[in-house]
């Protein structure tokens, strides 16, 4: 064997080497680019605070990491955060057992489909706020009528996302196993399940951050506690430090929970990925 050969053998591994290398060098920085815009972000806001707003409409982020401290202590902040965490949980638990359940019916009988899916289109373009007060009337002014926001959302979403991953699925891979014997139940268990799993994972995560936005328009309005009472309960108080403390935590969980998610998702979709074809 030549130097030629050899030669080529190194180009040809060039590739992947600055690849593997670009993307630990990627994962290095980012963490650096993320610490760089969250301190970027602090000091224009410092700065409006100092410059542009008086400090009783927009206070300075060391007089909210004071007032979120206190709060904390007070064990007002971890309450409504546990009551808004506790809201979202059951709501998007039982929207996405539906909407799976729905989507996968919908999806197997075309009659369904047809009669259901402009419907669900339809639904899904009202946000979630408005349908906050027609929830109280019908389900009065408790749990239920917050719970029911949160599954509306997460039920739609789950189910349009489970309707496309079973029309994705190779109808090869449909014909094949029926033409081994397989019957209507083990098709859908073991060969449309797992095709579709990719669009029900996706469709899981997005309902999940939707559920943030769900869980704050419930609370907004007939709510006694959760992060969202507490926004609204210092809009009325006009205590800006308060509301910041809310919306900023809303932030911070909203982020970490989609982190999470997509950490999660990466590694399903790893364990069980299906080959193309």
């Amino acid at each position: 064997m030549g130097p030629d050969s050899s030669s080529a053998r190194s180009l040809g591994t060039l590739p992947a080497v600055t690849g593997r290398m670009g993307a630990r060098h990627l994962a290095m920085t980012s963490p650096i680019r993320q610490a760089a815009s969250a301190f970027l972000l602090i000091l224009l806001w410092h700065g409006l605070s100092r410059l542009v707003f008086e400090p009783t409409i927009l206070p300075s982020p060391a007089t909210v990491l004071g007032r979120a401290v206190e709060l904390t202590l007070a064990g007002e902040l971890p309450r409504h955060m546990a009551t808004s965490l506790g809201r979202i949980l059951v709501g998007y638990s039982i929207g996405a057992i539906l909407g799976i359940a729905v989507g996968l019916v919908i999806s197997c009988l075309p009659w369904v489909e047809e009669l259901l899916t402009p419907s669900l289109g339809f639904i899904r373009s009202i946000p979630p706020i408005a349908f906050v007060p027609f929830s109280i009337i019908l389900f009065g002014i408790g749990e239920t009528s917050k719970y029911a926001v949160i599954v509306y959302l997460v039920f739609i979403v789950l189910a349009l996302h489970t309707t496309a991953g079973v029309h994705e699925t190779p109808r090869i891979r449909i014909r094949a196993a029926q033409a081994l014997g397989a019957g209507g139940a083990v098709v859908l268990l073991k060969v449309i399940l797992p095709s579709a799993f990719p669009f029900i994972l996706n469709g899981l995560r997005v309902g999940l951050s939707l559920s943030f936005m769900a869980v704050v328009s419930a609370e907004l309005i007939g709510a006694q506690s959760g992060l969202g009472y507490m926004i609204m309960d210092s809009q009325t108080m006009f205590a800006t430090d308060k509301m910041l403390v809310g919306i900023l935590c809303l932030g911070i969980l909203g982020a970490l929970i989609d982190c999470s998610a997509n950490e999660l998702s990466r590694r399903l979709l790893a364990r069980f990925a299906i080959p193309g074809g």
